[in-house]
């Protein structure tokens, strides 16, 4: 079982309540930037107190990595390798190939920031070194087994906590809407804010339509294990410590006994936090109505916590004990010798200084003996067994059998806490890659055949388009090159993958690319390309799109370390979020996605919904990137192509948009204009913290 510290407080809290792992951040690279992280010098003091207690600590590095911060980084990931923590959990392509390049015996944990669903993306990690994978929350249990069965990668999977609506990883409604990126830590969650559901400008809905009630897996905790998950992760970094302490000592009691889960159980989960109640989600199939908690966003759980909870979060508790069988032998004129061992292996022997004389008044007896040398109060360790030998008629000071005993503790607690020798290598700095100012062409993602007819018409020789749409493409232009753009949810449930028959794909996640070996392969801005490291991962593709998180000098300064041939999302709806649980389906609208839905915020900006592949709905910001008339900032850059990007346009807006980069390309695009309010730079002029 894996808890959250996002303080020393739930730190304690998790260990003292039964946690076998906790997961913590440091001041940087974290995905929860606003919890109580811990710096270098407070994480290594709080290592050593969870491994004297025989708890693993694994370190979230679960952010994208900026080009300006690999230095950074790097130092980070050795301070990591030192201070001796059991494993990093990372989101970033690029940060997993600096931490096996730096630190290779150092164990990678993917994230589920990574947004890893299938069995072919577990074994892709696996194949490239990560030994466990955090899967995304939108797989049933069917899902889960199948992947267990056939993989002998380590399978974590949450089991209590917060639901993000949108698949993590893929979520960029805070970055885009408010400046505050989930992908760097800064989550502002605008999935708990009041929406209208529109269609066609009508209201159907309202509500807390994208917030999620928390996730509790109690009742599944056998299931879980009989289908072979190695690691059950509760969520919760920034929730206080009385909440890790409730949750952890009741999943772990249930781990422990298999029994039925009592209702002052449940009660207490729910006392604890929950939002309209709690669910299995997509894990015990309660999707729909049932998952989400449309009439509030926050918590209505009482959070009266007990005094023995309220110990087990203060610096002074010691509930968790270490068992050690003790070992004393004392004979004649030979000093006192006390062995220790403890359930991991750990063996100390330490003899005293002073000679055992024969006993003038009383004698030392062995029920003596054995009561001194298990003195163990204040100390993390219990006799778990005794063994003592000892000559009759013998004396020795009480005072040194405390002071063989208390070495004895102290040699065993410092190997228990003993950091394992591992390599560390330097990361030679990037070289300067000279690139040649090239002709930046235009490519064209559409959604409809009548936005393929504009692109076609506007002379557009890269069109990417979902599979249905490519043989209505083929008939348009023999002179165009089709890319496949792939789904971007493919749940090993879904059927068999179907190859597509096409010479060029687009692919979202890595695993895609083997699937399709000998076409061209182009990534999309959903492999979060931040830095020239992730950037050049992928050199075996003919393009990959740059982050739309990232300003213009941040792109300056990925170009001019990688080779790679880059693109950039000129124009177009970003889509904002992934959701496998429809808000359209789950208000009882569905109209199979021949209907316009969106959604309108309080400050009446609308969102529209688009149904993608899989009955995942994507959200689309509520206005295009428009760069035509800053077109010579994007030269600048040194880019080989600017893609336009088509979801609710109809062919004339299409048409419009395609001429004014066309012109733009040739002319400068100073007389470029859409009307004022109606477009976004997007990130390129301001970028995330």
């Amino acid at each position: 079982m894996l808890a959250p510290a996002g303080s020393k407080e739930a730190l304690i809290a998790a260990v003292q309540s039964g946690a076998d792992a906790v997961y913590i951040g440091g001041t940087r690279f974290s995905a929860r930037q606003s919890a109580d992280n811990f710096n270098a010098a407070e994480m290594k003091e709080w290592v050593d107190y969870c491994h004297l207690r025989g708890v693993k600590v694994y370190a979230a590095v679960n952010t994208l990595i900026k080009e300006k911060e690999i230095s950074e980084l790097t130092e980070y990931a050795y301070e990591l390798n030192r201070i001796g923590v059991d494993a990093v959990i990372i989101q970033d392509i690029g940060a997993a190939q600096i931490f096996k390049q730096a630190v290779p015996q150092l164990p990678l944990h993917a994230s589920t920031q990574m947004t890893v669903h299938n069995l072919a993306g577990v074994q892709y990690l696996a194949d490239m070194g990560f030994e466990r994978v955090v899967l995304s929350r939108e797989l049933s249990r069917e899902d889960v087994e199948y992947i267990c069965r056939n993989s002998n990668c380590e399978i974590e999977v949450f089991v209590h906590g917060a639901l993000c609506v949108s698949y993590s990883g893929q979520c960029l409604m805070s970055s885009i809407i408010g400046g505050r990126s989930g992908n760097r830590g800064f989550c502002a969650q605008p999935c708990r804010l009041s929406y209208e559901l529109l269609r066609k400008s009508n209201t159907v809905n309202r509500g807390h339509l994208l917030s999620t009630k928390d996730l509790a897996l109690i009742d599944e905790l056998r299931v879980l294990k009989d289908i072979g998950v190695k690691s059950l992760k509760i969520e919760g970094r920034l929730k206080r410590a009385e909440y890790v302490a409730a949750v952890t000592g009741i999943y772990r009691k249930y781990i422990d006994t298999e029994k039925a889960v009592s209702n002052e159980d449940r009660n207490s989960l729910l006392n604890a936090f929950n939002r309209s109640g709690l669910t299995k989600a997509y894990f015990g199939h309660q999707t729909g109505k049932k998952m989400m908690s449309v009439s509030t966003p926050g918590n209505v759980g009482d959070n009266i916590f007990g005094d023995d909870l309220k110990k087990r979060c203060r610096r002074d508790a010691n509930f968790r004990l270490v068992g050690v069988h003790i070992g004393a032998v004392l004979k004649r004129q030979s000093a006192l010798q006390v062995t220790m061992v403890d359930s991991d292996g750990n063996f100390v022997c330490v003899a005293g200084d002073v000679l055992a004389e024969d006993a003038v008044n009383l004698a030392l007896d062995e029920n003596r003996l054995k009561e001194q040398v298990t003195k163990l109060g204040g100390t993390v360790f219990f006799a778990e067994q005794v063994q003592v030998e000892i000559d009759e008629g013998i004396s020795l000071p009480v005072s040194e059998i405390n002071r063989v005993r208390r070495d004895a503790v102290q040699m065993l607690a410092d190997k228990r806490i003993a950091v394992p020798e591992r390599l560390s290598y330097p990361i030679l700095p990037k070289e300067y890659v000279k690139k040649e100012q090239c002709v930046i062409e235009l490519t064209a993602q559409v959604h409809t055949a009548e936005q393929a007819k504009a692109a076609v018409k506007g002379g557009i020789k890269r069109i990417f388009a979902r599979r249905e749409l490519i043989g209505r493409i083929k008939s348009m232009s023999e002179d165009v090159e089709i890319v496949t753009v792939l789904p971007e949810t493919e749940l090993d449930s879904d059927g068999t993958r179907e190859m597509v028959d096409v010479g060029a794909v687009e692919v979202h996640y890595p695993w895609q690319a083997l699937l399709h070996q000998g076409k061209k392969i182009y990534g999309s801005h959903r492999l979060n390309i931040f830095n020239s490291f992730s950037a050049d991962f992928y050199s075996a593709f003919e393009e990959v799109t740059v982050s739309p998180e990232l300003n213009l000098n941040e792109i300056k300064g990925l170009s001019k370390n990688t080779a790679v041939p880059l693109e950039l999302i000129a124009y177009g709806r970003i889509p904002l979020m992934l959701v496998q649980n429809c808000p359209v389906k789950t208000s009882g609208v569905c109209a199979g996605g021949k209907d316009i839905f969106s959604l309108r915020d309080r400050r009446r900006e609308e969102f529209p919904i688009m149904c993608s592949e899989g009955c995942v709905a994507k959200l689309l910001n509520s206005k295009p990137i428009f760069m035509a008339d800053k077109i010579g900032d994007l030269k600048s850059l040194k880019i080989k192509s600017l893609r336009l990007i088509f979801t609710v346009e109809n062919f004339g807006e299409c048409d419009k948009i395609i001429n004014m980069y066309k012109c733009a390309l040739s002319s400068g695009g100073e007389d470029a204009h859409l009307p004022d309010n109606s477009f976004t730079r997007g990130h390129y002029y301001r970028g995330v913290k």
